[in-house]
């Protein structure tokens, strides 16, 4: 597992109780959420967006308000922040999704969008054009770690390994970490997350149905299945 720890617990503790049984778990976070500190002022902002649960778990610590409304992505994300207290709509798995969603029917401006340094698509400045105004603020960094003593162990004895790719810049980590390695399965979130290893031999990658936990969840299942036929029963890692 390369997410940070707690989305990797979230994810492991929703997999069918049969399949925890029979895999074993290597926790390798190849990013760290490290928060910007200092108190959240919202300002004049109308209504929140979230992007990740990571943003939603800092966000919730760095301020007490509650009464705007939040337009996330993905379950899990609002999830996340209903159970933080806020009233959220989830509005598609990706931020495309999110996007098209808002403009069929632009909410009230200004939206403030709460994000780590590194995000992808635009999507406060493909709102503002749209005539929606939305800003950005950072709260926090998306710090990278590398492959653990155990992972690489793991990676290099050849045994039947998952790795589960969540992001694209985790996936650009985990393919410049284990550089030379081959032999593991990747599962990864979609198509551009898959790209970094698309091209490393003997090492297949496989893309989620769609670009969420659940989608995920299914496919490490099938594959763990398959590949302990295929192992005559081992547990995978």
């Amino acid at each position: 597992m390369t997410r940070p720890r707690p989305a990797s617990d979230r994810f492991v503790a929703g997999l069918p109780s049969a399949l925890r049984q029979r895999i074993a778990v290597c926790h390798n976070p190849l990013i760290e959420i490290v928060p910007r500190g200092g108190a959240l002022d919202l300002g004049p902002a109308r209504g929140l967006i979230f992007t990740s649960a990571n943003g939603v778990a800092v966000a919730a610590a760095a301020t007490a308000r509650r009464d705007l409304p939040c337009f996330c992505v993905g379950a899990a994300t609002t999830r996340a922040a209903r159970a933080a207290g806020w009233e959220a709509t989830d509005c598609g798995p990706t931020g495309d999704a999110l996007v098209a969603y808002l403009m069929q029917d632009l909410p009230e401006a200004p939206l403030l969008h709460l994000s780590g340094a590194h995000r992808s698509g635009d999507i406060a400045g493909r709102l503002t054009g749209a005539g929606c105004a939305t800003a950005v603020h950072v709260l926090y960094d998306q710090e990278l770690r590398p492959l653990s003593a155990e992972a690489r162990a793991l990676l290099e004895r050849g045994g039947p390994v998952i790795v589960a790719l969540f992001s694209l810049r985790t996936a650009r980590q985990f393919a410049a970490q284990s550089a030379g390695l081959t032999g593991f399965h990747v599962v990864a979130l979609s198509a551009v997350v898959a790209e970094p290893l698309r091209n490393r031999a003997q090492s297949p990658v496989f893309v989620a149905e769609r670009p969420d936990a659940e989608a995920m969840a299914a496919l490490v299942e099938k594959l763990a299945n398959r590949i302990c036929r295929v192992e005559g029963g081992g547990a995978a890692q």
